[in-house]
This record gives structure tokens, sequence and C-alpha cells, in this order.
């Protein structure tokens, strides 16, 4: 059972629409949708209590150290690493398109290597939001840039798909997720996608 919610980005207005800032926009969409009865600063992160979702968090700690705000806010609000459900933009997969798993590795994502590292486990459950295009020549640019005009109306849809995909996490469980968003999505020029 999933009881943290965690969107991994960087804090500061100079990331705040950044690509890798994807997983604080998703945190933003699930505030829109229930807003915070209560929000506070808790080990490196800011933690926001919800009617519909519980505990949501932004870890302030910047990306690639998001492990170490986890870890600390976990023993804090005394829940195991299989409850905390991530969420983060993914470069290995099409804008727009998004991915549920129970767990495995990084995919050289360095903010969720950073959890797992800390918490010493790949089991983690997770929402990948694809932030692929064929403009990404050098990752770190491309990730610390911001999204063009023209793809903002795909990024929020994507959000609303990672609303959807939360819902039902917290109410039938990770698998029916992965059953439901995992399968073939239409892409806008009408192919498919894996």
């Amino acid at each position: 059972m999933i009881k943290l919610i965690a969107g991994l980005g960087n804090p500061g207005t100079k990331y705040a629409e950044t690509r890798h800032n994807l997983g604080f926009r998703a945190i933003d969409r699930l505030l829109d949708a229930s807003p915070a009865k209560r929000e506070r600063f808790i080990t490196n992160a800011l933690v926001f209590e919800t009617e519909k979702y519980g505990f949501l968090c932004k870890p302030l700690t910047y990306v690639n150290e998001s492990g170490k705000a986890l870890l600390a806010l976990s023993h804090e609000l005394k829940v195991q690493s299989d409850e905390i459900l991530i969420l983060y933009d993914d470069f290995s997969l099409e804008l727009g398109l998004i991915r549920v798993r129970a767990g495995g590795s990084s995919g050289g994502h360095n903010g969720l290597q950073s959890i797992i590292d800390y918490f010493g486990t790949t089991q983690i459950p997770r929402v990948r939001l694809g932030i692929k295009t064929e403009e990404m020549d050098n990752w770190v640019d491309f990730v610390l840039g911001e999204f063009r005009p023209e793809e903002e109306p795909i990024v929020a849809e994507m959000m609303d798909l990672c609303c959807d995909a939360v819902e039902l996490i917290l109410q039938e469980g990770i698998s029916a997720a992965m059953n439901r968003f995992n399968k073939k999505q239409k892409l806008d020029d009408g192919s498919e996608s894996e």
C-alpha cells in the first residue's frame, strides 16, 4: 500500500520549468486535484498532507541526492521503500508516455539511482514520465532545458495520465495500473509505442 508519493526535481526558480522537474510538476498537478490540508518541511523535503493522496512530497536535496531526503523522511513517517511511489522524468521514454513499474533498475536516472542506493533495494514503485524527443543531443543539457511551447499540451495531458495512474495505484494496486498504463499508447503522429 502506497503511503508516500514523491516527485523528483530540483529546488529553486532556475529549474522550475525544466524537463528534470517533471516530478515536481506531477506533485503540483496532484495538489490541484487535492489541495494540501497541511504543508511542512521534514528532513530536507517539502511535505503536503492531502485528503485524496495522503502524503505528497518534493525532496529538496536536488535530483541526484533524492535518496538522502527520502530515506530520512521514510524514517520520520515510518514508511517502507515499497510504500513510496516515485514520479520522475525519463529520457528513454517518448514524450507524453507514462509507464508504471513495481521496481527495477534506475535506467540511468541519477535521482532514482540515489533512492535505490540509499534504500538498498530496487523494489521501489514508480511512474516514469516520458520526455524523449528527437532533439536530445546532450542528455544533461536536454533534461535541464525547458519544454518547447508546442510540447506543453502533451506535457499537460501526461500530467493528467499520471494523476489517473496514481489514483488507480492507490485504489487497486500497482499491478492494475501496470496493466492499464503499460499497454501500447497512441502517439500524436498515429503510431503506437511499446
